[in-house]
């Protein structure tokens, strides 16, 4: 796979894996990876912006701006949704220090602003989609809900999208913690491999 148009399955591994403990619910994997989409956009802007600086203090100047970005988002967040910042906890500020956001924000160094940008979609968007897809499994396994508390994290107006399917006692306990993160990832990569290579033909 060409990874300068899509993100190849080990920079995938490599950006989620700080960011897969938060997915148990599909509120707080929404929240991190729109975070994530917007960390993207500017790490590439000031990625592009300070090409002309040395490599040190290039990368020094980006991670402050990401620092910065994610830790406005942190304090929004703690002032409009109280209980989505405490379930994020220390991954949203993880966001400024990502292998993959930070080597994203370094390409840019060599292309136009344009470009970095449709890269830094892109990668946003592989990005928030598996958190969001992951979420949304891991809930309905583990609690048998969807969006559940979405009320306390989104605010009033997202009360009407908790929906329990079946009851939470009954839902797989693994699916909730780290571990099941990982299984849920490790499954989703094996249907993305299946549907590609289904129509080659047999060794």
């Amino acid at each position: 796979m060409n990874t300068t148009s899509r993100p190849s399955s080990i920079w995938l591994l490599i950006a989620l894996c700080p960011a897969l403990a938060t997915s148990d619910l599909a509120t707080n994997a929404i929240a991190l990876g729109v975070s994530a989409i917007i960390a993207c956009f500017i790490g590439t802007t000031a990625g592009w912006l300070t090409r002309t600086i040395a490599s040190p203090l290039h990368h020094v100047l980006t991670t402050l701006v990401l620092a910065a970005l994610v830790s406005l988002l942190g304090l929004w967040m703690s002032a409009a949704a109280h209980e989505l910042r405490g379930s994020l906890g220390v991954f949203l500020p993880l966001l400024s220090v990502n292998f993959a956001i930070v080597a994203l924000a370094d390409r840019s160094r060599q292309t136009g602003l344009i470009s970095a940008w449709r890269s830094a979609l892109i990668y946003g968007v592989f990005i928030a989609a598996i958190l969001i897809v992951l979420g949304l499994a891991r809930e309905l396994v583990g609690r048998g809900s969807l969006f559940h508390d979405a009320a306390d994290a989104l605010g009033p107006r997202a009360a009407g999208l908790d929906l329990q399917l079946f009851p939470a006692d009954m839902g797989f306990l693994l699916a909730m913690l780290p571990p099941g993160a990982f299984i849920a990832f490790g499954v989703l990569l094996a249907a993305r491999n299946w549907l590609r290579h289904r129509h080659e033909p047999s060794p």
